[in-house]
């Protein structure tokens, strides 16, 4: 079967349409669109796409009042089911939420596929595969030593992103502000560097993460360190455009994040740790620096011309443009097709 005759369903995590895995499932779905595919949407109700979309709750957990979302385990499962009903329709689904995709998987006679948005675990990777479930990592690094179907990179939508090759006037950090993404780290870097610093990210609402805040973020914010709070995506790409380097000192290991390829499709640079993914997606000196000691970071962050923008924005597209990820998407699902037509 050929790819532009397939009919791919994606069922999208029922949370909201802003999160990681939220934004890759709709990059994926909008690259499937441009590039002439059948796809069709399963996702909330309150969802903006262009694509078809057949609703799987009243609207995302995240804008449900407390009472209406007093079950989110149930919320979760129904959001998925939802293809059920629908799934002769379609030649392969695809599943964005990895808790649930083998419950429902095992509800339906189609091939199916399911990308690991978090870490994965032994006990969700093999319910996966006894569910007949193809799997997708995000990276080399989540998978381990795990045999899934495929590695897939997250792509940004790169016609829709605007670059500068124009040597920033700041220091940028976007992501969660807590010990994981390594802010203070970001902050000792300005400090020691005498760079300004622009801070994006959600503080949260539980008391550890506000204690972290005021112990580890406040005390430092001046004219120079600067927190913006949290800002929809065409802002941050336009403050991505103007920065000098990207910090990313993350202290564990991530998935596949976002932000870094959205910064290098901006033209800008990444200095960051040698934690994973890191190393296996920033393979280019030209686009990255890498290290776990602080002097280098520094070092790093006054000497940023070592870098090339315009080889960032040509890595970011040849690596990470959404067009790139679905095309692997389509490649696997027509292996997948192939091998279901030739063991029925």
């Amino acid at each position: 079967m050929k790819n532009e005759n397939l009919r791919i369903a994606i069922v999208a995590p029922p949370f909201g349409d802003t999160g990681g895995p939220e934004v890759v499932t709709q990059n994926l779905t909008d690259a499937f669109l441009n590039m002439g595919v059948d796809v069709t949407l399963f996702a909330p109700a309150d969802w903006n796409t262009r694509a078809k979309h057949i609703p799987t709750l009243g609207k995302s957990i995240q804008n449900m009042t407390k009472a209406e979302k007093s079950d989110i385990s149930k919320l979760r499962i129904e959001s998925q089911m939802k293809v059920v009903e629908f799934a002769e329709n379609f030649d392969i689904i695809h599943f964005h939420s990895q808790r649930e995709a083998a419950s429902v998987a095992n509800k339906i006679k189609n091939p199916c596929v399911v990308s690991f948005h978090n870490r994965i675990s032994q006990d969700v990777f093999d319910g996966a595969l006894a569910a007949g479930l193809y799997t997708v990592a995000l990276s080399q690094n989540q998978r381990g030593n795990l045999k899934t179907s495929a590695i897939i990179y997250n792509g940004v939508p790169m016609r829709n992103i605007k670059y500068s090759f124009e040597k920033g006037e700041y220091l940028m950090f976007v992501g969660r502000l807590n010990d994981q993404k390594g802010i203070d780290t970001a902050i000792e870097i300005a400090i020691k560097a005498h760079k300004k610093l622009f801070i994006f990210g959600r503080i949260g609402n539980t008391s550890e993460r506000k204690k972290f805040f005021a112990e580890k973020i406040e005390p430092f914010l001046n004219d120079n360190i600067i927190y913006k709070g949290e800002v929809d995506h065409s802002e941050i790409y336009e403050f991505l455009r103007g920065a000098e380097a990207l910090l990313f000192p993350i202290r564990r290991p991530e998935v596949c994040p976002m932000v870094v390829a959205e910064a290098l499709a901006c033209g800008t640079p990444i200095i960051g740790t040698t934690i994973g993914p890191l190393p296996e997606l920033l393979r280019s000196k030209k686009i990255a620096f890498l290290s776990d000691h602080i002097d280098e970071l520094v070092e790093a962050v006054q000497h940023t011309d070592r870098f090339d923008r315009t080889e960032c924005r040509k890595y970011a597209q040849d690596n990470f443009d959404s067009i790139v990820m679905a095309k692997k998407y389509l490649d696997l699902y027509d292996k997948i097709i192939k091998n279901t037509n030739h063991t029925t």
